[in-house]
């Protein structure tokens, strides 16, 4: 035992340096790009933890917002960032494990505000629960009811977004999970931010805001767009 702990104790700490190390390299590239692309960069920004409620946000604790970049892309404003937060299990033997969550949060500032909606990619549990009757609202195509989970208190909100082009287009892409939230639209994803994480996020979610028809926004007195 004394062997492996003075082996292991070496080894643990040069993957913690080759970690750090990496993680370095990736803030230098994110300060970089976003310098390049003439947007604000941020080592940690934790407000953005208490901008939106639903998931992933108010999850968890040890809340953070870390290599927060935002700027603006053809007038919009949008932010992009990595977002982690902490649980903890009990073995029941005293002992605890810590589990870090972590994901590249992306937002579309909108302009105004529209009733929430949430798509999210379908799997087993979420199949379950429609099995069991939770809700999830179906829409005309049967490829895309069996490929996400649909959620919203305003059914037809929910219709008048996701027309057939858009749903062709998610169904184009690779599947991602994102909300209209108040005055913005968001995405979560596992993993951690990269220039082409944010640039592919940020175009999946204008397409999807451009495809939301005119008579949307009019309904809502803001005299259309998209």
């Amino acid at each position: 035992m004394p062997f492996l702990l003075i082996i292991g104790v070496p080894v643990a700490g040069f993957l913690a340096y080759r970690s750090w190390q990496q993680e370095q390299k990736r803030r230098a590239l994110l300060l970089t790009w976003a310098t390049n692309s003439g947007f604000m960069y941020a080592a940690e920004d934790d407000r953005w933890c208490q901008r939106w409620q639903a998931s992933p946000f108010g999850e968890g604790d040890h809340r953070k917002a870390t290599n927060v970049i935002t700027g603006t892309v053809s007038d919009t404003p949008f932010a992009t960032f990595d977002y982690s937060y902490q649980t903890h299990s009990s073995d029941g033997k005293g002992g605890r494990t810590t589990t870090t969550h972590r994901y590249v949060v992306t937002s579309l500032q909108l302009p105004t505000p529209l009733p929430q909606l949430q798509v999210t990619p379908e799997n087993l549990v979420t199949r379950l629960g429609n099995a069991f009757g939770l809700d999830d609202i179906e829409l005309e195509s049967e490829d895309f009811n069996r490929r996400f989970r649909v959620q919203s208190r305003d059914r037809k909100f929910a219709c008048d977004v996701l027309t057939p082009r858009t749903m062709q287009l998610l169904l184009s892409r690779p599947s991602l999970s994102w909300r209209i939230d108040g005055a913005d639209i968001l995405s979560w994803q596992d993993g951690r931010l990269s220039p082409a994480v944010a640039l592919a996020t940020t175009s999946q979610l204008r397409d999807i805001v451009d495809g939301i028809p005119s008579f949307v926004w009019h309904d809502r007195e803001i005299g259309g767009s998209g």
